[in-house]
């Protein structure tokens, strides 16, 4: 099984976003290059890729609530969906390491799916917010430059 490279597709625009998206990349890759490693480490690697994927949806909801996105709800609920799917693949791997393909193929199809639909469009979104000083919109503009 291969690592997957970043690639400028995967871009949203949104400089926080497109960081946590790299971030959860090297998370996966580092699941990859272990496989052949203890079964214990690469349970462990990929504990640390759903609690990523975890803290990045989060975050993202967060912006996507104090923006006001019309989308929360159905972006949180996909979200879930994911997480589930992913510890009920992760208790595959218990099972057997031969399972990490599926684990890794899953989430790289849902992540290049889901990057250049939902995510860009709440992108769009973001950069299209009339930011008044001293709105969480304008906050979170300003953040983003510091990023």
């Amino acid at each position: 099984m291969h690592t997957y490279k970043w690639q400028d597709k995967f871009y949203v625009g949104v400089e926080g976003i497109d960081l946590e998206h790299k971030n959860l990349l090297t998370c996966l890759n580092k699941l990859i290059v272990a496989q052949h490693l203890d079964k214990s480490i690469v349970l462990k690697l990929a504990d640390e890729v759903i609690l990523y994927a975890q803290f990045h949806f989060l975050s993202e909801e967060n912006l996507m609530y104090l923006l006001h996105s019309r989308d929360l709800e159905a972006h949180c609920q996909e979200h879930k969906t994911v997480i589930k799917t992913l510890q009920n693949k992760r208790g595959h791997l218990e099972e057997s390491i031969n399972h990490l393909q599926d684990f890794a193929e899953y989430l790289v199809h849902w992540f290049v799916e889901h990057t250049q639909t939902t995510d860009r469009q709440f992108a769009d979104y973001i950069n299209h917010c009339q930011a008044e000083k001293d709105t969480p919109e304008y906050l979170i503009k300003s953040l983003e430059v510091a990023v």
